[in-house]
């Protein structure tokens, strides 16, 4: 359902309305939405663009938190998930408040998922929210609550730092294919960058026994099967180990000349035909190349 609540409720010596710092209630509100976003990311499978910069406008619509209201009983900060609306660039095949309601349900569930299961942004944003919240110093817990479900999301000093080291591992590690356009080889460093086909630039490293591949592969579109390693941060490809390049077949004719001028007298020409049996003024055609 569009516009769903949900509460955050700050629990503490210092969570009282009154006491509590201003600044803690705008680090609350934005370090959720920055949450919501990084879930919402998990929850379409799609990488964001950079680590800085804007998102890609379907997540930004969708971790857009509206404030409805305070409630007594700590400090309990009553949100509201954005309701349906129209995105235009940047979009996916999913509703806005679709994905807001499924970007909270990954997000409350992080906390009881065994670690390989934790998406590492999810684990940044929850780590930073801790930090800048003062859980364990100023702040003793964040209870995330939803009619959504009876699931309650429990951000306090232990799941802080667990949510830490998760974010903080090494780039995850796994064999797969990526599709792009080899650029700047390096034969000496045996490296080179990959311009993948989903828009990040990638470093490749190679073995000396795939030194005349990489030289044919240059400036082609191929594939570049190995070992790659994601940052855990954006889930974005960086680096590639190469085991195997898969270049496609060249085309049986040359594509560079595919559609040419000819005119009639070089057809004719080209044919073996006499131009002279041919009546009427001469005009160029478009033809598909067939040398």
């Amino acid at each position: 359902m569009a516009g769903e609540e949900f509460r955050a409720t700050l629990r503490g010596s210092e969570a009282t309305l009154g006491v509590v710092r201003a600044s803690d209630i705008a680090r609350l509100f934005t370090g959720l939405e920055s949450a919501v976003a990084a879930a919402a990311y998990a929850a379409l499978g799609k990488p964001r663009r950079g680590s800085t910069g804007r998102h890609r406008a379907a997540v930004e619509a969708a971790s857009r938190l509206h404030f409805q209201n305070v409630e007594p009983g700590g400090v309990v900060a009553v949100l509201r998930l954005p309701q349906l609306a129209e995105v235009t660039d940047g979009t996916f095949d999913v509703e806005v408040d679709d994905l807001a309601g499924a970007a909270f349900d990954r997000l409350v569930a992080s906390f009881a998922e065994p670690d390989h299961h934790v998406d590492a942004g999810i684990a940044k944003a929850l780590a930073d929210l801790g930090q800048e919240l003062g859980i364990g110093e100023r702040h003793d817990e964040l209870l995330l609550t939803s009619p959504r479900s009876p699931v309650v999301g429990r951000l306090d000093a232990s799941a802080k730092d667990r949510m830490r080291r998760l974010a903080d591992a090494p780039l995850g590690h796994q064999p797969d294919v990526i599709v792009g356009t080899l650029h700047e080889a390096d034969f000496d460093r045996r490296t080179a960058r990959l311009h993948a086909t989903t828009g990040e630039t990638v470093t490749v490293e190679f073995p000396a026994e795939l030194d005349d591949e990489i030289q044919e592969a240059l400036r082609a579109q191929a594939a570049f099967e190995g070992i790659i390693s994601f940052d855990p941060a954006t889930a974005i490809v960086r680096r590639v180990e190469l085991r195997r390049i898969s270049v496609s077949e060249p085309l049986p004719f040359d594509t560079s000349a595919f559609w040419v001028t000819t005119s009639v007298e070089d057809l004719a020409h080209e044919q073996g035909d006499r131009a002279g049996h041919l009546r009427g003024p001469v005009r160029p055609v478009e033809r598909a190349g067939t040398r």
